[in-house]
C-alpha cells in the first residue's frame, strides 16, 4: 500500500500515548501508530451509504421510528451527539 503524506493536529495527551506506543516497540512509528487506528475503524461513509440505500427499499422511517432512535442514541436533528462540541 503506498503512503500519503498528511498534517494532522492532536491533543498532546494523544500525541503522548501514540509515542508511548512507539516507546514500547507496539509500531513502528507514530505514523503507524495513527494508521493502525483508522485501518481498524470502520468506513462509516460506506457504510451509511448502505443503511441509506436500504432505508429507500422499505419506503422510508416513520418519523415516530427515527424520533425514538435518535433519543436512544442521544443524537440530536443533525445526528451528532448532544453535548458534543
Amino acid at each position: 500500500m503506498s503512503s500519503k503524506r498528511i498534517t494532522v493536529s492532536v491533543p498532546e495527551e494523544v500525541a503522548a500515548k501514540a509515542q508511548r506506543a512507539v516507546d514500547a516497540g507496539e509500531v513502528d512509528s507514530v505514523s503507524a501508530y495513527f494508521s493502525r487506528l483508522a485501518e481498524r475503524e470502520p468506513d462509516w461513509v460506506a457504510a451509511r451509504e448502505v443503511v441509506d440505500g436500504l432505508i429507500e427499499e422499505i419506503g422510508g422511517v416513520p418519523d415516530d421510528a427515527r424520533d425514538w432512535a435518535r433519543a436512544a442514541l442521544g443524537l440530536d436533528d443533525a445526528g451528532k451527539s448532544v453535548g458534543a462540541a
